[in-house]
């Protein structure tokens, strides 16, 4: 029997199932589609007795039993929390039930960043993903077979789970079937004209991710602040339903790693590629390795993930004191070990903020508050632990005479590293990374990578974070499954490879072209004899997420579509994009890159930016295609992109190479030009249409 908490947040998951099952249905209209939902959940042994199907008739205020239980009660008020997004329709427009409406892009509320113009076309998503994704402005024709045939592929994959089915593998196979299904089949017209502003634009997997989330921080909260009437099964229905407005059971948990430039451009040029790869990589990882701490200790899920990416991410949680000294505790505990292990090169900002239910209405007060307090704790790196990190080393310590020939550390022993039959000697942490960026390398060329934490070391390759380890390779390895605390399944939607009960599903860029392990193998290939570095990221996104959305549309739910939008694009859809084989990509020289493939690598990839590394036609036609593919992925003409391209030769140092590319990525980035611009070469700007 699973514990209440399971059973809590993956009812709230599997709630609107129904409105899948109910599309497929010859008379949809002859049941709700909580009793369609039940009723299709019952035919799986897996779900059959499991009592959190029971959400699919208890989430609704007419269903009989959603008042009876605080189990119910929550169920109830997480859905409505997490649909804040649905409007009331005027007096003079009416709604028409469209069971086949598609969905409009989640970036079509974003309105122009400057003048907050909004868009007059409105862009949809087939019903199945695409890799990669594209928008239509032509409303596409959606059937009852379209859904049949989707319902089968989704069926498919819970049977391939073969009863090992866990929150984690759940959400994979919804992001999977369920993103560019809508969560509401409602269309709202005035005069017989669509008022295109209160089109759907929040699919059901985003819906029932956030539904979930809340769901489990209702239930912490409750539990822990009316511990006697909770194990009384007393009912709390005023105190879930109607909260006084002091009271706020919530809290938005934001991260960001402060040194993330300095820390991964400081290195040598000779083996760069590795280094530079390992060192970005670890920032991934270490972002990572922080949420599954966080919610590890708070007992969430990842459906509390709101965002992650570019050294930042955001976490629902729920608002307690032992939650608060939990985040607290951790954020010590991380700090510390990024201390003793870089010397205070970079720092964890953690901060958090309480908010009450009106947050889901009208998240940006809640976002604004966050990003405050992390800007001051930006201020302040390491003022808590001041006297702990000055003190005098013992005497005991080593003096050493020789620094690290990669991030000249002088107080660590130094290992010898070969590389290109040259030995140097590094410290153990960029010996590591060094280490990480060849499995790296190795891994890209595997179909489906995985890694595996563990709580022991597993060859030489493992990666330490804290108290855990992390090994890579690009084939599984069934002998490391009971070992194991979680398996990362990298871009992987494969149902069956989800057998472990903690894997876990990450998007991650990792392209690499086959031929390219050093900077050398990528400059005397065609033409000139250089490589280039790209540095792209999207423009105004401060004020696309604080102003552009008008205010009355900046509910909680749709900022975290937009967040997880930019997430798919820049870690997921960012892989086939950069490789430009079964793409519309650009051929300049007609080299033929659709059988060859772009000669170049992404370092990293996400939030809201790129990095990436070689040939140097390769990664101005890849520049090119990103743009246009970003355009065709959004649908919005408002959202756009500024790159920095760099160009120089194999042996300059790839820190300068770094801050050259930073430099023009500024200069296309010009507000008075319009940004939306690529700058290269002597320092030229470019429009993209140019």
């Amino acid at each position: 029997m699973p514990d209440e908490f399971e059973i809590i947040v993956k009812g709230a998951l599997l709630h609107d199932i129904g409105k899948l099952i109910q599309r497929v249905q010859e008379k949809p209209t002859q049941k709700k589609h909580g009793q369609w939902g039940y009723e299709w959940l019952q035919k799986f042994d897996f779900f059959k007795s499991d009592p959190a199907i029971n959400s699919t008739i208890m989430h609704h205020s007419y269903d009989e039993d959603s008042f009876n239980s605080n189990i119910g009660l929550i169920w109830y008020e997480s859905d409505n929390l997490a649909s804040m997004e649905r409007k009331e329709k005027d007096k003079e427009q009416e709604e028409k039930w469209d069971m086949f409406t598609p969905i409009v892009s989640p970036f079509f509320k974003i309105r122009n960043p400057k003048t907050h113009d909004k868009l007059e076309e409105i862009s949809y998503y087939s019903l199945k993903r695409q890799n990669p994704q594209i928008a239509f402005f032509e409303k596409p024709k959606i059937s009852i077979n379209d859904y049949k045939d989707l319902l089968e592929e989704f069926e498919k994959d819970l049977e391939a789970l073969k009863g090992t089915i866990s929150i984690n593998s759940l959400i994979m196979i919804f992001e999977k079937h369920l993103s560019n299904v809508p969560s509401i089949t409602l269309e709202i017209y005035e005069k017989k004209e669509e008022q295109k502003e209160k089109h759907p634009d929040i699919s059901l997997y985003n819906h029932c991710k956030l539904a979930s989330a809340i769901a489990g921080c209702m239930y912490h909260f409750y539990r822990e602040m009316y511990p006697e009437k909770w194990n009384n099964n007393e009912l709390l229905k005023e105190e879930i339903l109607n909260p006084k407005e002091e009271i706020k059971p919530f809290l938005l948990i934001g991260g960001d790693i402060s040194g993330v430039q300095k820390f991964i451009y400081t290195i040598t040029s000779k083996g760069a590629l590795k280094s530079l790869k390992g060192r970005s990589f670890y920032l991934e990882l270490l972002s990572e390795h922080i949420i599954s701490e966080i919610i590890d200790k708070l007992v969430l899920t990842r459906c509390n993930i709101i965002f992650s990416g570019g050294g930042q991410f955001y976490i629902l949680a729920y608002n307690t004191e032992k939650a608060k000294r939990t985040i607290s505790d951790i954020k010590k505990e991380i700090n510390d070990f990024l201390f003793k292990e870089f010397k205070g090169e970079i720092f964890l900002n953690l901060e958090y903020v309480e908010f009450n239910k009106k947050g889901f209405k009208d998240s940006a007060q809640v976002f604004e508050e966050l990003s405050e307090k992390i800007e001051q704790s930006k201020k302040k790196k390491w003022f808590e632990s001041l006297n702990d990190y000055l003190k005098t080393e013992s005497q005991d310590e080593s003096c050493f005479t020789e620094n690290c020939a990669v991030c000249f550390r002088e107080d660590l022993p130094l290992k010898s590293l070969i590389r290109e039959e040259e030995s140097i000697n590094v410290c153990e942490p960029c010996l590591m990374q060094y280490k990480l960026g060849d499995e790296l390398l190795d891994l890209s060329r595997g179909k489906y990578p995985v890694i595996y934490k563990l709580s022991q070391p597993h060859k030489d390759s493992s990666i330490r974070i804290g108290k855990y380890y992390y090994f890579f390779t690009r084939k599984p390895e069934d002998e490391l499954l009971n070992q194991a605390l979680a398996v990362y399944r990298i871009n992987d939607f494969e149902a069956e490879h989800y057998n472990h009960p903690n894997a876990i599903y990450l998007p991650v860029g990792l392209y690499k072209h086959r031929q390219l392990n050093e900077l050398s193998h990528a400059s005397n290939i065609f033409g000139i004899n250089r490589i280039a570095v790209l540095r792209m990221d999207v423009d105004n996104l401060g004020r696309i997420f604080s102003q552009a959305v008008i205010e009355e549309d900046r509910t909680f739910s749709r900022m975290a579509s937009i967040s997880n939008g930019l997430t798919q694009f820049f870690k997921y859809h960012l892989n086939e994009i950069v490789a430009g084989k079964n793409i519309d990509s650009i051929d300049i020289a007609q080299r033929n890159v659709k059988q060859n493939g772009r000669n170049l690598m992404i370092v990293y990839s996400g939030g809201d930016d790129v990095f990436i590394v070689g040939h140097w036609l390769d990664v101005f036609e890849c520049a090119c295609d990103i743009r246009n593919y970003f355009e065709k992925y959004t649908g919005n003409r408002f959202i756009t992109l500024s790159a920095g391209l760099a160009i120089n030769h194999e042996d300059y140092p790839i820190y300068q190479y770094a801050k050259d590319a930073e430099e023009l990525e500024k200069i296309a980035k010009d507000d008075n030009l319009g940004k939306n611009a690529i700058a290269l070469l002597n320092n030229q700007r470019i429009s993209w249409q140019e």
